[in-house]
């Protein structure tokens, strides 16, 4: 029973909470990355002074909240409404292409909200955190139109 009524909940309000599970899926990642090099660390295998392990605890703790607020808002601000526009402009698009487009677009602008937020200060840490907008765009978009089935209220132009 209470399986059901938190699976009733989650399926009426997707919206809440599938812009958060991509950056939780990232922030899990990085934590169990952690987890294994502190373990290879008091075992030997790695040495303490090696920058691996800095990166994934800095980017566990302090990259996690910037992800998520930019996966919130690019949400919202950005894959509802492209897939709205796409929708009315090119109504031949089949339902796939508008996920894809709209996901790129998320991804995009995620990754570019990261850049500017994060200051990453090397061509290869840019691309890491485009990167990380990328999947946390397409993952997220995928995951809600897939749940949704793409939902009347996101394709159908709203009436005035």
């Amino acid at each position: 029973m209470l399986r059901k009524a938190v699976s009733q909940h989650f399926s009426k309000h997707l919206v809440l909470y599938v812009p958060a599970l991509v950056p939780l899926a990232f922030f899990f990642l990085a934590h169990g990355v952690t987890l294994l090099t502190l373990i290879l660390i008091k075992s030997g295998v790695l040495q303490p002074g090696q920058g691996l392990h800095k990166i994934v605890v800095t980017w566990a703790v302090y990259g996690f909240l910037p992800l998520l607020l930019c996966s919130y808002g690019c949400f919202f601000a950005v894959a509802r409404p492209a897939t709205v526009i796409l929708q009315r402009r090119f109504p031949e698009w089949p339902p796939a292409m508008l996920t894809l487009a709209g996901g790129t677009a998320y991804g995009v602008v995620t990754g570019l909200a990261l850049l500017l937020l994060l200051a990453s200060g090397s061509p290869g840490r840019a691309l890491v955190l485009f990167a990380i907008g990328m999947a946390t765009g397409q993952g997220n978009w995928f995951l809600y139109r897939k749940l949704t089935a793409a939902p009347p209220d996101v394709l159908q132009p709203q009436s005035d």
